[in-house]
């Protein structure tokens, strides 16, 4: 037997850390579990609860009003366990008592502790979860938005002048709706996960999945698409201003504990808090923002669902009882016990050991057919029957299908498509210097953009004025140079509509003239809609 202790100890945590632990003792691995819980909800079933005490005798008492009943002993025993691991806490309080049974009853008060009170709350919420699906709190994103452009908004005399109450809630509501968002989007993953990888789905629930499923993420990513680059820039505005926003929320009053410490506050009052905002929204350099993951998580869902697809479309599809095995144990759970005897040897055919034996006739079996399983050794079963419960002889191997046709029209549309992006690029090249007021075809248009999106990732953060970056171009000797110039645009042409780069300068020059010392690196925000006007900022 390992002691407990000393695995803990093996694990590198650190001694207060395995006090707190052993605070989630109660509810789990102990036959006693159902009564711990139910005398931890007496202390934490009512607001009342959370600060009175209780002797044995009164917690014996509300338990018996509930069904369940406990001698005062033994709810004393339960409650000296909880306190032995943090959950309650013995009461400094005086009783009074008008005789000596009453005083011998009463003698021993318990409280909740706030380490107790924590636990309980998680075992709760953990005993009433449910492996169901949940969407996505898409709706905090606008709620998000608008609460940092409200903040970005003021300025040094508005943040000194504004209330800490005010300040403090509005940061507040905003870090709340982000954990919601971010808590969300782990459980629909979570389930998501899990569905994707059962492989006895039939026909008829892939389709009903596949069309919700669809459905739903197409217009989650579309959510997480358009809010992005707003929230990237808010948050680029507020950025600065992080300190002085948390120091003026801070100011107010505030709950001092006993040891003359600030009380913790919510979260987003301390400036560290921050770096999760910005990390799932904008993002670092060589990191890109978890909205983005968010995005390629999609994707991979979407491509786990078409190997699904694939599977049943071949008829390949492995064997699996899950629904069966489930509705066989409904039955075993509504029956009563001779019910259930019966339900079991007709499921699985095995009856009472009571067997007739006689020799076996065969000399290569010497086991009788009749002879009990339980005593006789185990049956070589042929390996198809023992994995797919097939007794028929395979036939031969079908004839392989050729593809080299297909191969031949990928190859031939990949050279197309690498003979129009070269054209493309060579068209913008052909405009060296400044690209103020260009004419582009619609191929050297993308490509542009293409260029111009590479900028900037790899710079990871937005450009400051009379900034720069840029991105040298495969197999040719010039590069495209992005420059943060305020006031000073690029207007790019072409049968697709018009782009405007608002204080952005795009231009085209030799590959290594004018770098700077190390990489050189973007951002921007750019929209493009055909047949009408579109304007980037930086």
């Amino acid at each position: 037997m390992v002691d407990d202790g000393a695995e803990l100890a093996g694990s590198g945590l650190s001694h207060p850390q395995r006090v707190r632990l052993e605070s989630l003792r109660y509810a789990a691995g102990r036959d006693e579990a159902p009564t711990y819980l139910a005398i931890m909800r007496t202390f934490t079933g009512e607001v009342a609860g959370l600060l009175s005490d209780q002797s044995a005798a009164e917690v014996a008492a509300r338990l018996a009003g509930q069904g369940l009943d406990l001698d005062p002993d033994t709810v004393d025993d339960r409650l000296s366990y909880l306190v032995e691991h943090g959950n309650l806490a013995r009461s400094p309080r005086e009783t009074e008592a008008r005789s000596l049974r009453e005083y011998l009853q009463n003698r021993a008060r318990y409280q909740l502790t706030q380490r107790g009170e924590l636990v309980h709350r998680f075992v709760e919420e953990l005993l009433g979860h449910t492996e169901s699906a949940r969407e996505v709190s898409t709706e905090m994103l606008g709620g998000i938005l608008g609460g940092l452009r409200a903040l970005g908004r003021l300025d040094d005399a508005a943040i000194t002048s504004a209330d800490p109450e005010v300040l403090a809630r509005d940061i507040g509501t905003v870090f709340a709706q982000f954990e919601r968002l971010v808590s969300s989007t782990r459980d629909f993953y979570t389930y998501l996960s899990q569905v994707l990888v059962r492989y006895d789905l039939d026909r008829a629930e892939f389709q009903a999945f596949k069309t919700a499923l669809l459905d739903y993420l197409q217009r989650f990513v579309d959510e997480i698409a358009r809010h992005m680059p707003q929230l990237a820039e808010a948050l680029t505005v507020v950025e600065p201003k992080v300190a002085a926003l948390c120091a003026r929320a801070n100011s107010g009053q505030r709950l001092l504990g006993i040891d003359g410490t600030r009380a913790h506050r919510a979260t987003g009052l301390d400036p560290a808090d921050w770096a999760s905002l910005h990390a799932w929204f904008v993002g670092s350099a060589g990191r890109d923002a978890d909205a983005a993951g968010v995005r390629r998580l999609a994707t991979e869902a979407m491509r786990a669902l078409l190997v699904n697809l694939r599977r049943i479309a071949t008829g390949r599809r492995e064997l699996s009882r899950h629904a069966d095995l489930l509705t066989l144990a409904g039955w075993f759970a509504a029956a009563d016990d001779q019910t259930a005897h019966a339900l079991w040897a007709s499921a699985f055919g095995l009856y009472s050991c009571r067997h007739l034996a006689f020799p076996a006739d065969d000399d290569d079996d010497p086991v009788p057919a009749t002879a009990s399983w339980w005593r006789t050794p185990s049956a070589e079963v042929p390996l198809a029957l023992r994995r797919h419960g097939a007794r028929t002889i395979r036939g031969r191997a079908g004839r392989r299908d050729d593809y080299s046709a297909a191969k031949a029209a990928r190859v031939a549309e990949r050279e197309r498509a690498e003979r129009r992006r070269a054209g493309a690029l060579a068209e913008i090249g052909g405009h060296r210097g400044r690209l103020g007021s260009v004419r582009l075809s619609d191929e050297a248009r993308g490509a542009l953009l293409e260029l111009y999106a590479r900028a900037l990732v790899g710079r990871g953060r937005p450009l400051g004025p009379l900034d720069h970056a840029g991105v040298d171009v495969a197999g040719a000797c010039w590069r495209l140079t992005v420059r943060r110039t305020p006031g000073t645009g690029t207007v790019v042409h072409s049968p697709a509509g018009r782009l405007e780069l608002v204080d952005l300068t795009l231009s085209v020059e030799l590959a290594g003239a004018g770098q700077p010392d190390g990489a050189e690196q973007g951002a921007g925000a750019e929209r493009a809609a055909p047949g009408e006007p579109d304007r980037r900022t930086g």
